[in-house]
């Protein structure tokens, strides 16, 4: 869901896009291999091997970004990439323009969660939890058992929320369940 929010393709529904005329777009894919080579003007460019649900696929960085995104772009690791693409013949040439670690940007924009609880037993572990910086919102439902009601209750402040964070609340004793929204 958070991807969908984030408006990320697959590489196959990225490459019919560019065919009919898209530029530009956000990938997320595992990093498989990673190629540097010296351009004729004799600066660096990468070329790197990635792979996502619907295969395997290849892009280019320049030298600026392959300085910047060097670290990040390591075979194993999970990316959020914003590409730039063209087609040259039937290929799909595909550009990253940007890119960081998958786990914080679907972090980022994992925007707010509602904890469902029976009882105050296990607010002191939630407070706990959402110590720190962060810029999700965080609503409390408690849940009345004699009345059947529920009250829901907006926290003051903004909260680091991440499906991490959020396995982590769901397993507090007392915590009924925990929604991402």
């Amino acid at each position: 869901p958070a991807l969908q929010r984030m408006r990320v393709q697959v590489f196959s529904d990225f490459s019919r896009a560019v065919r009919q005329g898209a530029a530009a777009g956000r990938l997320a894919a595992t990093v498989v291999s990673r190629q540097e080579r010296r351009t004729k003007s004799g600066s660096r460019m990468g070329i790197i091997g990635l792979s996502d649900p619907s295969g395997q696929f290849e892009a280019v960085i320049f030298s600026e970004g392959l300085a910047h995104y060097r670290d990040l772009l390591e075979p194993g690791t999970p990316v959020l990439l914003m590409v730039a693409a063209e087609l040259q013949g039937e290929d799909v040439r595909v550009r990253i323009q940007s890119c960081e670690r998958l786990d914080e940007a679907t972090a980022r924009h994992h925007k707010a969660l509602r904890i469902f609880v029976r009882s105050t037993e296990p607010l002191d572990g939630i407070a706990k939890r959402l110590s720190g910086k962060g810029d999700g919102e965080v609503s409390l439902i408690l849940m009345m058992e004699e009345s059947r009601a529920e009250v829901e209750i907006r926290l003051d402040g903004r909260y680091p929320v991440s499906p991490q964070i959020a396995g982590a609340i769901k397993a507090i004793p007392g915590v009924v369940s925990v929604e991402a929204a």
